[in-house]
Formats: structure tokens, C-alpha cells, sequence
């Protein structure tokens, strides 16, 4: 039984949206993407007609991909998800696919995945001169030729001395773990789910 999508939420809750979760579990299954933890993968959602599946790299703190199931349309997004008191940072994400909720490819969802975890991630970090600790992270995406900032932390500083940029590279399906770690914030996820 995959350990994929076992927290948060229980599926069964989500009666419609069960050929959707298996299929997202069965390519997480079948994928295994080194930077993805089994056990922070989670379910949450909108009553029982919105179902949402957080897929979060491990060391970006919260820097998810998102099923966003609706009524309407399933939509795949990326999005910094690290406090689900309200939905608002997986509204902002940003959608790189789109289906409408009858016609979801699950045939090509193993290819779309696989895509995704794939898609590098630039991971910068700004430090006020040799500080030990970012002030301001930002993870960059190229999605259909723009690039997009998700803004993971940003800290007010009046510091007038040099910024030193640390800039790194990864994906959810990196065999290595970037520099600087900011671990998911999975406790505080599973209290708001």
C-alpha cells in the first residue's frame, strides 16, 4: 500500500475525487521522487466537492505542487504552502495545467507528474553579509517561459552592509538536498488540514 497521501484529511471523504487521488498516488508510487517525503504529502480540501493534494519538496519550506480539484476544473499549480489556516497561498499558486473535472487525463498523469517533479528549481538564498541565516528566500520556476517567483520567506531588514546570494539548484526528483535546508512545516500543516 503506497505511504503516498496517507495524511491530512482521509480520501474517503472525498467520494468523487478517488480515481484522482489514486492516480496521484500510483505515479508518486511508481516515481519515488528523491526530494518528496511519503509522509508529508497530505490531503486537505473545501468541504467534499474541493479536494486538495499537497505534494511539498522537503527542504523548501512548503514549496509544494497542488492538485486543486474543483466542480469545474482539476488544476495542477505550484504554490508555498506552509500555513493552510485559510487556502490563500494555493489560490496564488501558480497553475501550469488545467483539465476540466470530467476529462482529467488520468492515462497521462504519470507523464505530467513525472514532468513536474523534473522541473528545476532555483533556490536562493539572500544573507546580510556573513550571517549564518537567510533574511529573504525565493524559489524561481520557469513555467511556460516566464520566470516565477514563489516568496518562501522575507524578513523587513535595514541592513546597509553587502547581501551575499546564495543560488542553488534542485527539483522534486533531485537525488541531493540544496545547501541551505528549511524543512516543510508539516505539524502545523496536519493541525490545518
Amino acid at each position: 500500500m503506497s505511504q503516498y497521501l496517507r495524511v491530512g484529511v482521509s480520501a474517503e471523504y472525498f467520494p468523487r475525487w478517488q480515481a484522482l487521488i489514486g492516480a496521484v498516488r500510483e505515479a508518486l508510487q511508481a516515481q519515488a521522487p528523491g526530494m518528496v517525503d511519503p509522509l508529508e504529502t497530505l490531503i486537505t480540501g473545501e468541504g467534499e466537492e474541493v479536494c486538495i493534494l499537497v505534494i511539498p519538496h522537503h527542504w523548501l519550506g512548503g514549496v509544494s505542487l497542488v492538485f486543486l480539484a474543483r466542480p469545474e476544473f482539476v488544476d495542477l499549480r505550484w504554490a508555498v504552502v506552509s500555513d493552510l489556516s485559510d487556502h490563500d497561498q494555493i489560490d496564488l499558486g501558480h497553475v501550469v495545467d488545467r483539465w476540466p473535472s470530467s476529462d482529467v487525463p488520468f492515462q497521462r498523469l504519470g507523464a505530467v507528474l513525472a514532468e513536474e517533479f523534473a522541473r528545476p528549481i532555483e533556490w536562493s538564498c539572500l544573507y546580510r553579509g556573513q550571517a549564518g541565516r537567510p533574511w529573504r528566500i525565493r524559489a524561481y520556476l520557469n513555467l511556460s517561459g516566464d520566470r516565477t517567483r514563489l516568496d518562501v520567506l522575507s524578513q523587513l531588514t535595514l541592513w546597509p552592509w553587502p547581501h551575499r546570494e546564495v543560488i542553488e539548484r534542485t527539483s522534486l526528483s533531485s537525488a541531493n538536498a540544496p545547501g541551505f535546508r528549511l524543512a516543510v512545516p508539516i505539524d502545523r500543516l496536519l493541525e490545518q488540514a
